[in-house]
């Protein structure tokens, strides 16, 4: 796999990541905490598990390991005791931990092997899945 295709991958998660905090950031606190009649998560939850799944997905590329991020929301085992124990439902403060979270692992993942791409290339469709549920979350909120 090449560098470049690495870069494009990352620069794919970026654009994808600016948008859907551009459509997020129009919307009010109470619309995006609202969790929908099915008890699936709310849109805040959705965005908060994203900043959980880039840590899952690409932090084993990090050079010095991390610590979980705890606004994250992820999966409920030992392992991932902390994530979460600082749930909010403040958009601004999840995208700052999102993007703490973000920018080292971009820098780490810059030119990886064909073992970086494909997970690179999950994290995509990862968080692409998601911003489809959140935009379907959004068009029943306007209904």
């Amino acid at each position: 796999m090449s560098e470049s295709a690495a870069s494009a991958t990352v620069t794919a998660i970026d654009r994808a990541r600016a948008k859907l905090f551009r459509l997020l950031r129009s919307k009010d606190a109470k619309t995006l905490a609202k969790c929908p009649p099915s008890g699936d998560w709310s849109i805040i939850e959705n965005v908060r598990h994203l900043l959980f799944a880039e840590q899952l997905h690409l932090g084993k590329f990090l050079p010095d390991g991390f610590e979980w991020n705890r606004v994250g929301l992820g999966r409920k085992a030992k392992k991932y005791a902390d994530v979460g124990k600082d749930a909010t439902d403040d958009l601004e403060v999840v995208i700052q931990a999102w993007n703490a979270v973000h920018r080292p692992i971009r820098q780490a993942v810059q030119g990886g092997d064909a073992e970086v791409q494909q997970v690179l290339a999950g994290n995509l469709w990862h968080l692409d899945h998601h911003t489809s549920i959140i935009k379907t979350l959004l068009d029943a909120s306007d209904g």
